[in-house]
């Protein structure tokens, strides 16, 4: 089965917990706690730079508002991404996603990066996030997991970097998602937690997928999805849910 590389336990956008999401504190606090495997969210700034940041506005993790973007690279780099979550974050900053595939490489941590288009620019982000992460990953690693609830952003990853892994996002899993991700090439499912059955994570497995949950913080949870065969889980809190599995 692919991924075999695959830790339990996967830091949802670093250590979302104990730093502001996204961000190179909270990567470098997620390997700081012995995280081996990291998420974050790949978009782009107004002068087509994959920078790392989840949400299209920047009004709840920066001290900025409008739309990602349409802020070049400079303009998002001289913005507050820290200090919403606390003062001894102050001054933290937007990274690209070069800058965090370097940490996490460095850090020995390997990383899923999931794909946030903004309406239209599937193809695009895909394109340029790809070409970016494959000049800045080393070959050493095993290569990043490429996730999206894009299809389109994931048809385009595969024409850049057709070797690398892919996942296909669902917030519940419709009718179609065996077909839907062979056709894409994809090793694996990543379903939200709250719609994700015991009886969908045994027809993934069963259909040759990975089953990834999205976003488990309680570890009683995390040891329940683990005995039902989830292959990994996605936390805000790595070292709640044993970082070392």
């Amino acid at each position: 089965m692919p991924l075999s590389h695959l830790p339990f336990v996967i830091g949802h956008r670093g250590a979302r917990a104990h730093a502001p999401e996204n961000t190179l504190a909270s990567f470098r606090h997620a390997a700081d706690i012995g995280c081996r495997m990291v998420e974050f969210d790949v978009r782009l700034s107004a002068d087509s730079v994959p920078v790392v940041f989840h949400d299209d506005s920047l009004s709840r993790t920066t001290d900025a508002a409008g739309p990602v973007r349409t802020r070049t690279l400079a303009e998002l780099k001289a913005l507050d991404a820290g200090a919403w979550f606390g003062p001894n974050f102050a001054g933290e900053r937007i990274p690209t996603l070069v800058e965090t595939l370097r940490l996490c490489a460095a850090r020995n941590m390997a990383v899923n990066i999931e794909i946030k288009p903004d309406l239209g620019a599937e193809e695009e982000t895909a394109r340029l996030a790809m070409l970016a992460a494959r000049s800045g990953w080393p070959l050493g690693p095993p290569p990043p997991l490429v996730s999206s609830f894009s299809p389109e952003a994931l048809a385009a990853a595969a024409k850049v970097v057709p070797s690398w892994p892919r996942g296909l996002l669902y917030g519940s899993l419709p009718p179609d998602w065996r077909e839907a991700a062979r056709a894409l090439g994809c090793v694996s499912i990543h379903a939200d937690v709250r719609t994700l059955s015991d009886a969908e994570v045994w027809k993934v497995r069963e259909g040759g997928f990975r089953i990834l949950a999205y976003t488990v913080n309680d570890p009683n949870q995390a040891a329940y999805l683990r005995r039902a065969g989830v292959d990994a889980v996605f936390t805000d809190a790595p070292d709640l849910i044993a970082p070392n599995s």
